[in-house]
Parts: structure tokens; sequence; C-alpha cells
């Protein structure tokens, strides 16, 4: 095993561990954040309790694991939810370190983590309560700043990349724009405000494509919750989960779905801009 192995190897294990302490700032951003709650002075609690957690029981992930999923001092059960979202975030950190940064530990990496991460809040306080926190879009728009920033410092600046991301930033969420308009409100602004910030992440392009995905994710999800409650259609249904998502597996290889669909078409010549 070369250093260069064993070092990408160090790295990730590193990355892993972040990814865990960040996923477990998470669970209490996702609780506290719809209640208008303090997140950062007051501190982390038993839900059934009340009682102040010690640093044995904020471990991320294992503690969970031994305590088997129940408060140390109410006995009370404790979701599931906060092992899931500490392993999906530390997880997708490193498959993030790997496959979009190439395994090295540069700036933009920040940038991916810090978008993936409030995406992924994002996704669960708007299935849960339709509504999508200001602070979370604005962390991906800072998230798509700081990858735009490591660009700078890897390519230097050119004007058609910060073109691409401001285009970017009303592309997909004028869309989403003029369909709240024609719908009369059938689009929420949170949404909009959401692609706009990933629109400067992703750029143009990339968005467009997040944004066509998120909806055929959308419908795919319609037809089988339509099935499974017999025929009935749900009214209301959030967007921000299927359009995460879709950011998120564009974050990976959007530019690379677009080079495979031009080529589909028959289109060639052409070069998509990564970011």
């Amino acid at each position: 095993m070369d250093l260069l192995t064993v070092m990408k190897i160090f790295y990730g294990v590193i990355v892993f561990l972040f990814g865990a302490v960040i996923g477990s700032f998470l669970n209490v951003l996702i609780f506290r954040l719809p209640k208008k709650e303090n997140v950062v002075s007051e501190s982390s609690h038993c839900m059934s309790c009340n009682h102040k957690l010690g640093p044995a029981d904020l471990v991320p992930i294992f503690s969970w694991l031994f305590l088997g999923g129940k408060c140390r001092y109410c006995k009370a059960k404790i979701s599931p939810q906060y092992p899931i979202i500490e392993t999906l975030n530390a997880v997708m950190y490193v498959l993030l370190f790997l496959f979009v940064c190439s395994g090295e530990p540069r700036l933009s990496l920040l940038g991916y983590c810090a978008a993936f991460s409030a995406l992924l809040v994002t996704s669960v306080i708007d299935w849960r309560t339709m509504e999508i926190p200001d602070s979370m879009w604005i962390t991906v728009l800072v998230g798509g700043i700081i990858v735009y920033i490591d660009e700078i410092i890897a390519e230097g600046f050119e004007w058609g990349c910060l073109i691409e991301r401001v285009i970017g930033f009303f592309a997909a969420s004028g869309v989403l724009f003029l369909l709240a308009v024609v719908t009369k409100g059938g689009m929420g602004g949170g949404d909009i405000k959401l692609m706009a910030a990933c629109g400067f992440l992703l750029g143009w392009k990339t968005v467009l494509l997040a944004l066509v995905m998120g909806g055929l994710i959308g419908t795919v999800y319609l037809i089988f919750s339509a099935v499974k409650n017999k025929g009935k259609i749900k009214r209301k249904v959030p967007f921000a989960p299927h359009l995460a998502a879709a950011v998120t597996i564009c974050m990976f290889a959007g530019p690379q779905i677009i080079e495979w669909y031009l080529k589909l078409c028959g289109i060639t010549g052409g070069h998509t801009h990564v970011h």
C-alpha cells in the first residue's frame, strides 16, 4: 500500500468522524428549528424527561447503539433518526471526499459538505412541517460560494464561470417562481430560494437538470403514494426532499449525465463545464 493510499484512507476516516459529529448537530437543527428553539446555547436534553445529557450520551452513532435506543435516565425510546442522520451524513461526506473532490482535502469539500447537510436538514423539516428554514438555503448558498472560491484558487478567475453561477441562481428558481405565479401559491417560496442557492452551487445547466430530476422523483413518489392509498392523491406534497435528492445526485454526476444525454441525442462537440 503506497503512501498516497494511506493518506487517502486517513483523510477518509477523519472526514467520516467529522461528518458523524456534524450529523449529531443536524439532529438538533431538525428538532429545534421548527420550534424556534435556540440551537446553540441550550444544552442537549432528553426529549421525554428533559434530563441534561452527558458526554457519554452524545457520542454520534455509538451512544444510541450502546444504550439500546433508550434514554439512560427515563428509559424512553430514542428515535432511530439520530443514528440514521449521523451515519448518512458521515457516509455522504466520505463519498463527496472520494468522488467529488477526488480524494483530495480541498476547500471545496467544506462547501459541498455544508450544502449536503443543509439539504438533509431541509428535507426532513419540509417533510414534517412543509416549511424550509431560511438558514438552510443560506447555508447552501454559502457552500456554493466556498466551492467557487476554491475554483478560483485552483483555476484562476474566469468571468464565464461566475456568469454561469449567477445565471444558475435565477434559472431553476425563476422557473419555480413562474410556476408559483401561475398556480397562485402552488409552489412555496422556500423551494424557490432553495433552488436559487443550489443554482449558484451547481451552475445553470446542472441546476436545471436537478429541477427536472426533482420533478421526476416527485412524480414517482406521487404514483407510489396513490397506489398505496388506493387512488387517493395527496393535495399537498413537500417538494424539497425530491429537489434535495436530485441536487445531491447532480453534485456527483450532473455534468456527466448532461454529457451522456447530449451524446444520446447526437449533439457532440460541446463541453459541459463541471461547475
